[in-house]
Formats: C-alpha cells, sequence, structure tokens
C-alpha cells in the first residue's frame, strides 16, 4: 500500500508536488477572505456596567461597519439613544440590545441610588491634645447604594481622622476634617478643628453670669498677656464686645467665649438672661441666631484662610448661605454686603425666595415684584422716621428689628445694648462698626489659589470699582456700635409670625 497522501493516476503511483500544495493553499485563503467576518469579530464594548442614577456612559459596537440598531429591556431604568448613549433613569437593571444584521449584542446596566446630600453635625471642633471626638454624617437619602464615606484631614499631624469619623487632637494647632462619599457622586463636607496648647492655661473671673436684658457686666481673663477674642454662642441672646463686657440681649441661655488670637485655648462663662417688658419674637431670635451661625462660620473659615468679601455685584453674591459657605470653602472668598445677609438669614427661614430683593434706599425701601407682600404675611413694616435714641427711649427697638435709614442706602440689624446702654448693631456694611476691616488685593493674592480667583472677581464685578485695590474683609458678623451722626431709622421690619 502507498502512503495516504499518494494516489494511483493510470496505474502509476502519484504524489502531489510543492505547486499543487501552493495552489490548495491559496484557495483555502481566498475562501477565508471571502466569508463574512462581521459576524465572528463583532462585538460590544461593555458587557456589563453599574451605574448611579443620572450617569451616562456610551456603548459601541466594535469590529463591524454596519449600524447598530439599540433598544432597552427598560427604558424606566436605563435609557439608549441611536448613538448608543445610555442615560441611568432609576435604580434597577436593564438590559441595552444592540441588533446588527441577524445578529445582537447585549449589555446588563445596574443602576444604583447616588449620595445627593452629605452634611456634618459640626462645623466646628475645639479640642485639648490627645482628646478625641466623634463627627457624625447624615448621609441622604436612605436608598442610598452606597453610604460610605472617605474621611481625611489637612493635617494630620495637628488633627487625625480615622475611617469612621473620629477626631482625634495630637497637637496645637488648627486642621480642617473632610469627608467625601465613595459611590462616585463627588459631595463632601468639612469640619474646622481647633487644637488647643494645654501650656496655655487662661481663665474666665466668672463660669457663669445672670444678666437681665438691657444690663451688662465685665468679664475678665487671667494667666495670658495675649490679645483675646471674645465671642457669643448666641447674640440673640447674649452679646458681647471687645473688652469682654457682656450685655443681654434676650430671655434664654448663651456661652461667652474668650480664646487667645491664636485660636489654641478657649474659655466659657454660661450666661443666662432673663428680662422682663417688651421682648423679641420667637421668629426675631431664631432670626438673629441665624446671623449668629454665620458669624461662627465666617470665623471658622478666616481661621483656614478662607474669606468673605464685600461686594455690591450681584454676579459676586449668592443667593443662599450654602453658596456663600460654599464659595469660601471652594474657591477661598466669598461675598456679601448689608442687604443680602439679612435676606440670606430671611430666606433660609423661608420667609422669602433666594430671587426675591430688598434693601434700604435713602429713606425708602425698595421691594422687588411682591416682596412686601411676601414679607407683610410675617413682618410687621413699620415706618418710623427716628433717631436711634429716640427709639430706644420709648422701647421702639427691639432685638432682631431689621432697620432701614433715612437719607444713605444701608441696612442692619439692631442686637441690643451694650454696657453704656448704646446700640449693638449686626451690620455688614464696610467700616460702618461691624466686625472686618479693608484688605489689599495684593495682600489677599498671596494665600494660595486667590490670584486666579480675584482676578476673575475683579473683572467680573462691575458694580464696586475699588474692588481692584482693596477688599473689605469680615472677621465676623459679630454686633457692635456704629456711628451713622445724626440719620434717623426710616424704617424697620419686625419679625412677628
Amino acid at each position: 500500500m502507498g502512503r495516504m497522501n499518494d494516489y494511483t493516476e493510470k496505474g502509476r503511483m502519484f504524489r502531489p508536488g510543492r505547486g499543487f500544495l501552493r495552489a490548495g493553499i491559496l484557495v483555502v485563503m481566498l475562501l477565508l477572505l471571502l466569508m463574512p467576518v462581521e459576524a465572528s469579530a463583532a462585538r460590544i464594548s461593555k458587557r456589563s456596567k453599574t451605574l448611579l442614577k443620572g450617569q451616562s456612559f456610551t456603548l459601541r459596537v466594535k469590529g463591524t461597519s454596519q449600524k447598530a440598531k439599540w433598544s432597552s429591556s427598560k427604558r424606566s431604568v436605563a435609557r439608549v439613544n441611536s448613538a448608543g448613549v445610555v442615560k441611568a433613569k432609576k435604580v434597577g437593571k436593564a438590559v441595552i440590545t444592540a441588533r446588527v444584521g441577524n445578529k445582537k449584542y447585549t449589555c446588563t446596566v445596574t443602576v444604583k441610588q447616588p449620595v445627593n446630600s452629605l452634611k456634618l453635625n459640626k462645623t466646628g471642633i475645639i479640642l485639648k491634645k490627645g482628646k478625641s471626638t466623634t463627627i457624625k454624617a447624615k448621609v441622604k437619602p436612605r436608598s442610598a447604594s452606597n453610604k460610605q464615606l472617605v474621611w481625611k484631614s489637612s493635617d494630620s499631624k495637628i488633627a487625625s481622622v480615622s475611617s469612621k469619623g473620629k477626631v482625634t487632637a495630637r497637637k496645637a494647632g488648627s486642621a480642617t476634617i473632610t469627608a467625601r462619599t465613595k459611590d462616585g457622586s463627588k459631595l463632601s463636607a468639612s469640619c474646622v478643628v481647633l487644637v488647643q496648647d494645654p501650656k496655655k492655661p487662661m481663665k474666665l473671673s466668672q463660669k457663669t453670669m445672670k444678666l437681665q436684658q438691657g444690663a451688662s457686666k465685665a468679664l475678665s481673663v487671667s494667666g495670658t498677656s495675649s490679645k483675646i477674642v471674645w465671642s457669643s454662642s448666641d447674640y440673640s441672646v447674649a452679646g458681647v464686645d471687645e473688652n469682654g463686657t457682656v450685655t443681654g440681649v434676650g430671655v434664654g441661655k448663651a456661652k461667652i467665649m474668650a480664646m487667645l488670637a491664636d485660636g489654641l485655648w478657649i474659655a466659657y462663662c454660661d450666661v443666662t438672661v432673663a428680662a422682663p417688658g417688651p421682648s423679641p419674637s420667637a421668629e426675631a431670635l431664631r432670626f438673629l441666631d441665624i446671623l449668629a451661625k454665620y458669624s461662627r462660620e465666617i470665623q471658622a473659615q478666616k481661621a483656614t484662610g478662607h474669606f468673605l468679601g464685600y461686594s455690591n455685584s450681584s454676579s459676586l453674591i449668592k443667593g443662599t448661605w450654602e453658596g456663600v459657605l460654599n464659595d469660601m470653602t471652594t474657591r477661598g472668598i466669598g461675598y456679601t454686603n448689608c442687604a443680602h445677609t439679612v435676606r440670606l438669614a430671611l430666606c433660609e427661614m423661608g420667609k422669602i425666595t433666594p430671587s426675591q430683593m430688598f434693601w434700604g434706599l435713602n429713606g425708602a425701601i425698595h421691594f422687588g415684584a411682591g416682596v412686601e407682600a411676601t414679607l407683610r404675611q410675617s413682618c410687621d413694616i413699620l415706618h418710623v422716621e427716628k433717631t436711634v435714641e429716640q427709639l430706644m427711649a420709648e422701647d421702639g427697638l427691639l432685638p432682631g428689628d431689621i432697620c432701614t435709614w433715612k437719607g444713605i442706602g444701608h441696612t442692619n440689624v439692631y442686637a441690643g445694648k451694650d454696657a453704656n446702654g448704646q446700640a449693638l448693631w449686626i451690620d455688614t456694611g464696610r467700616g460702618t462698626g461691624s466686625d472686618g476691616s479693608y484688605v489689599a488685593v495684593k495682600d489677599l493674592k498671596e494665600f494660595n489659589g486667590l490670584t486666579q480667583t480675584l482676578n476673575e472677581d475683579i473683572k467680573n464685578d462691575h458694580n464696586v470699582p475699588d474692588l481692584s485695590k482693596s477688599i473689605y474683609i469680615f472677621n465676623s458678623l459679630n454686633p457692635g456700635g456704629i456711628n451713622l451722626g445724626a440719620v434717623k431709622v426710616a424704617y424697620i421690619i419686625r419679625l412677628m409670625r
């Protein structure tokens, strides 16, 4: 028998030659080239994909020049357009199908609920070295697929933070603790931590104090000769001036805080204020408490190199305090003005909306469309045209009164009396007694990241031509005296309901 690759032709044994083999190979290759390849080479770019609700991504069918026809098994969960762009609509699963000729390719899309709100229970913490506390985070909605957070300290040598938000004070100084969402929603919230230096103790002359509304009493500090910064936890209850004189403003309790200028030691006095006679409404006290909160947050932001400046430009100020605070945190500087701060607090109370505008204007009040009617639902609007002395003698001013002035375009808030019986005001004007000062722009630009921000702000601020030279920077909204000469209060907007 011959070998398998031999065969007989006319009685002779024949073995294929090399030419015959080459021809066979060429035929096979030609057949392969002529066969349609899309069906075997085509593939979808993703077989599975996880998205957060609201996110999108693009699917493609690779390895073919034919156009795919796209469809979704659940359009309510994930939609796909003719270009293969998939949009996550609601939590669930959907199968995205691409049809190419008589073939189909699929990708399973899983849609999860993202975190849409992240808040911390504290925006500022004071700790002594070696002490710890836990910051609690509130994540919304409850249905969020991944509520895990990543915690980070701006300086772990000063204050470290665990994966569960436990903060430990390491050494004197300040640090910012930030919590960020882990689900890809890119939300974050921060808390400023001040670590006190146990080698710099100081004491207040009193740990507790009782006052009547309108009365004043001085606190003193022992154990240090350094500059002291005074503040109150609630200026609607008790105010304090730069010398430590405490004034009862409204019925209630408050903590007076004495802090070394470097923030590394703080002492407290618990103040109880009681008073008969006229008193502000609960809504007015709530209004003052919101302004006091703004003050504390301004102080905490400035301690970490973030500023609140004065501007009248609508292109720079925001419609809510959250927006202003976000500018301070993310851009390094936010802006406000005298009437703007008042509107922010009223907006936070739900008395007006962010778009509703009003301000004092030369003895009158300029109201935007429908604003006066809205305010009258919760406020009395009183036309007085009297001096501050006249109003105080007649008990015509109550803490929380929003005042506009005759002859000047100004708006501020009455906060009570000082030790000498003089009026105290919460005032975000420029140099009218509010707690702040002008700072040269060139000096502000020395802070990291502020040069580009300030250049943009100067370009966009068409309302304040001197912004390119200096900016009025607020240290807080602590009540203080103002000197407007013989100018009279024109109108009082008094929160009643």
